[in-house]
């Protein structure tokens, strides 16, 4: 017996010993094939990289994982205490594996009958989520036991919880506690409370099942779990406990960060993507400054919106939306109202039994209460109708959530074609939409030639109870008698007490709107280093991406006439050089063609000024002047000042027929306020990584331009003819003469260094341009200042709607138009289309920046001049004008250059362009 009892120990002892050899040759081996342990250093888990303005908003922050990196040292102990207290109570006191958890945690498991405790340490964890693969196996426990020894031996604890706590997945897309807490709460971590740090730790075990957004009952239990570890671990008191488990969580209701300054943002983005690539974009951390002013970006954005949706409205109405049939108004208005509440509530609060509450939320008995107050306010008073106001005696919830100046679909209630007025409701708040503000819906035609169609005045032509129209809210209390057209004032006199009732009633007044489809484009630049400003590609970016600033080549037309006149001013012309404008200087066209040329107006004006010419935008002197300065140093001239277009070298250019960006052209018009120096316009400061390394981002706009097929400029069929005219008839057209090749032109041989036009006819081109504002077809502008300069642009048929500028700081371009080269209809010139946006963004820009007059260079003077001939003033001249001329070129000194001086006619075709008379 004891025999056999020594050979049952010996066998046992073998078998340990066997089993002991066998454990340290699974380890041994495991311990070979295990990844290296980096130092902190190394560390380098993806953040997301940002796109910045100049002023320090952010534009966009995008990344595979959205996390913010947090020293341990700023990480406050109660958060501390809640993951250790969740995960790892005894992380101090082992070295990498706990091996008692380990078995209290089995033990727990097989009483349950399933996994409700994990035996992994916060060190395992490490191991596995930087280390090791997410696998679910013998071998993995094993590498991830034998790789946190390894880490405890290569960090501190503290190291271990920096690593942990910045690296850990907390569900919502937020990696790290500090972007959880910011995500969740909307809080740095210092704000935190024990009962949101627990919320928080709870959710490290299964981030989905525990999501107080899609489980908040889950949430809950899981959170009075850490609770209750908590206070069992002598971290909280029991009061603490109670007031903890017992406290509502505010949090916040999750969206996708908006993407700022659409068009520009999206711009730049794609260039550094293109550069650093999509990966390294999205999770190394990049910042990238650029040189966006977003506040002038945001007034730019709403006057681009604003320009094209008055467009739209003098296009006509394209009708309601839909309609809602009788016996569902009820329901819509009631499904409105609660959408109105859900999306206006910024955060919801979860409370101790696990229900959750939005920060208001739609009661179907408060909002029945509201409906009957309507209902029982709708009465006649003296026979005349009065209808139920915005429940001014009953606190509607609603009033609070709804913004002025915003946008909203409502439903029309009651079209009162008496009153000519619109009443509507807007999830039940009642308003009104006078005359005023519909009267623009006509029918809707777009067309080039000119038709008259009269403004609406009985709404009931339009609208009808049930329809669904887009609206704005203009005012939350008004009254509709002030707003009712006179002749029905005028009819009611006598009913005092209507007119007192209506007096007293507080409605939402409301305007009539809809969608455009026109498209607008903006630039603002910095003249002395080019920097861009503001650049709206478009008048809504979630609608359409394409970037009409830099990648549609449109039509200048007329706003590429003051490229011509500064090129004449090279070539001996002066401001007041005379220019015809007469039939006869064109010489007539071919009589075959069918048409003749002619201006805008169809009129002929005779002799002029050259400023009066480009004040008044007259196209025949233009063609004129462009024949006499020749078409080679037109073109020798763009080239040079940066002008990247492909222009025909024809008198066509004189049309402006070819394809340009407005970022170009903006840039191109920045030579004259920057004193003849050429601009490269500029998007990006600087663009570095997570180490700050740099990185060079090709600025340079020209290798931007995409053209899309729907915006290619076509060749309209007056300028082909027009091209054909010259067809072997060289002598029509004056091109640059030898004798001209070898003189020495002073304007032109001593430029260098950037400087691309003389800065004396620089500033005479910026006195010239300061007159079409403040005498030509940019006038509305001139109340502005006095020290701003522009220039209308319209195309063919009212294609393209231009307006060119600048102040003494910023140039400035507008474009408007159709994306399919349809016309915007009859009289959409720049000055209608264009020159508004303009002006309000320009408006903007001097009151908040300040404005001074142009620094006049040397050799520069003044004369007193008639303002009609361009001669020197006599003593009795009733119109004279002080004109700048340069030092030795004023009239009276030499023979000065005029149109009718030069060679012959010049048979051409012009088509209509900027009109003035009417403006």
């Amino acid at each position: 017996m004891k025999k056999l009892i020594i050979n049952i120990f010996s066998s046992l002892f073998a078998l340990g010993v066997f089993g002991v050899i066998a454990l340290a040759v699974i380890f041994g081996y495991y311990s070979t094939t295990l990844p290296k342990v980096s130092g902190l250093a190394d560390f380098n888990p993806p953040i997301p990289s940002q796109i910045i303005s100049g002023d320090g908003e952010v534009l966009l922050e995008t990344g595979t994982e959205r996390r913010e990196i947090v020293e341990i040292q700023n990480v406050p102990q109660k958060i501390i205490s809640a993951f250790l207290a969740a995960e790892d109570a005894n992380f101090f006191n082992h070295n990498g594996v706990d091996y008692f958890g380990i078995i209290r945690a089995t033990m727990a498991n097989l009483k349950a009958g399933r996994v409700v405790q994990g035996g992994s340490t916060i060190t395992q964890q490490v191991a596995k989520q930087l280390y090791l693969t997410r696998e679910r196996s013998i071998t993995r426990k094993i590498k991830d036991m034998l790789l946190a020894r390894k880490l405890e031996e290569k960090f501190t604890k503290d190291e271990i919880l920096f690593l942990y706590l910045n690296q850990v997945y907390l569900g919502g897309g937020y990696y790290g506690v500090k972007a959880a807490f910011r995500g969740y709460f909307n809080k740095d971590l210092e704000e935190a409370t024990y009962a949101e740090a627990a919320l928080i730790a709870g959710l490290l075990v299964a981030p989905g099942k525990y999501s107080p957004y899609v489980n908040p009952i889950f949430a809950k239990k899981r959170q009075n779990y850490v609770l209750e570890r908590l206070y069992q671990n002598g971290i909280i008191t029991k009061e603490q406990f109670d007031i903890a488990s017992k406290e509502a969580i505010k949090l916040r209701i999750r969206s996708l960060p908006p993407l700022k300054g659409g068009h520009f943002t999206d711009w730049v983005r794609q260039r550094v993507v293109e550069k650093v690539g999509k990966e390294e974009f999205l999770k190394n951390g990049f910042r990238v400054v650029t040189t966006l002013n977003y506040k002038l970006q945001k007034i730019a954005e709403d006057q681009v919106n604003k320009g094209v949706r008055e467009i739209d409205k003098r296009q006509g109405f394209k009708g309601p939306l839909r309609s809602i049939e009788e016996k569902k108004i009820i329901n819509f208005l009631s499904g409105q109202r609660a959408d109105f509440y859900k999306d206006a509530s910024l955060y919801f609060t979860l409370f101790p039994n696990g229900k959750v509450q939005y920060e208001q939320e739609f009661n179907q008995d408060s909002f029945d209460q509201i409906l009957a107050y309507n209902k029982l306010n709708k009465r006649k008073v003296e026979g005349q109708n009065l209808y139920p106001d915005n429940n001014k005696d009953f606190n509607d919830p609603l009033n609070d959530y709804l913004k002025e100046g915003s946008y909203y679909t409502a439903l029309v209630t009651f079209v009162d074609n008496s009153q000519d007025t619109v009443f509507i409701s807007l999830g039940g708040v009642n308003g009104f939409i006078p005359q005023s503000e519909f009267k623009w819906a006509r029918e809707r035609v777009i067309q080039e030639d000119r038709n008259f169609i009269p403004l609406i005045t009985n709404p009931g032509k339009i609208l009808k109870r049930g329809d669904l129209v887009r609206v704005r809210i203009l005012s939350k209390k008004s009254s509709p008698y002030y707003h009712l057209p006179k002749y029905f004032k005028e009819r009611i006199q006598d009913k005092k007490e209507f007119i007192k009732e209506l007096k007293s009633q507080s409605f939402y007044r409301f305007s009539l709107e809809q969608k455009p489809d026109a498209e607008g484009a903006l630039v603002a630049i910095d003249n002395t280093t080019g920097e861009i400003l503001a650049l709206v590609g478009g008048a809504d970016f979630s609608k359409s991406q394409f970037n009409r600033a830099i990648q549609s080549l449109r039509q200048p037309g007329s706003s590429f006439k003051p490229f011509i006149f500064a090129s004449s001013l090279e070539r001996g012309f002066s401001p007041s050089s005379i220019l015809l404008d007469s039939p006869e200087s064109l010489g007539g066209a071919d009589e075959s063609l069918n048409w003749k040329p002619r201006n805008y107006d169809g009129k002929f004006k005779g002799p002029m000024t050259l400023r009066q010419a480009l004040e008044v935008s007259r196209n025949v002197p233009t063609i004129r002047l462009a024949s006499s300065v020749g078409v080679e140093n037109i073109l020798e001239f763009t080239n040079r000042i940066g002008l990247d277009a492909q222009i025909a070298p024809d008198l066509s250019l004189s049309l402006g027929s070819f394809g340009v960006t407005l970022l170009n052209l903006t840039s191109s018009y920045a030579i004259f306020p920057n004193g003849g120096k050429k601009v490269e316009p500029s998007s990006i400061v600087s663009v570095t990584d997570r180490f700050e390394k740099e990185y060079e981002i090709e600025t340079d706009e020209k290798d931007d331009v995409i053209a899309s097929d729907t915006n290619e400029v076509e060749e309209s069929e007056k300028t082909r003819k027009f091209k054909e005219s010259f067809d072997g008839d060289e002598d029509q057209v004056a091109f640059k003469k030898e004798d001209d090749e070898k003189d020495f032109n002073e304007f032109i041989d001593n430029l260098k260094d950037g400087q691309v036009y003389d800065k004396r006819l620089a500033f005479l081109m910026t006195n010239l341009l300061k007159g079409v504002i403040q005498n030509g077809t940019g006038k509305s502008a001139r109340g502005i200042s006095s020290f701003i300069g522009g220039k209308t642009g319209t195309t063919n048929n009212y294609v393209d709607a231009w307006f060119m500028g600048f102040s003494q700081k910023i140039s400035l371009g507008v474009w408007t138009g159709f994306d399919e080269n349809q016309t915007l209809g009859w009289g959409e010139t720049g000055a209608k289309s264009a020159l508004p946006i303009w002006k309000a963004f320009m408006e903007s820009y001097i009151d908040q920046n300040g404005e001074s007059d142009f620094k006049t260079p040397d050799g520069i003077v003044n004369i007193r001049v008639d303002k009609q001939t361009g001669k020197l003033a006599e003593l009795d001249s009733a119109q004279t004008i002080m004109e700048s001329f340069v030092q030795g070129t004023e009239p009276g000194v030499n023979k000065e250059i005029n149109i009718d001086e030069t060679e012959g006619p010049v048979k051409v075709d012009i088509y209509e362009d900027d009109y003035f008379t009417s403006q």
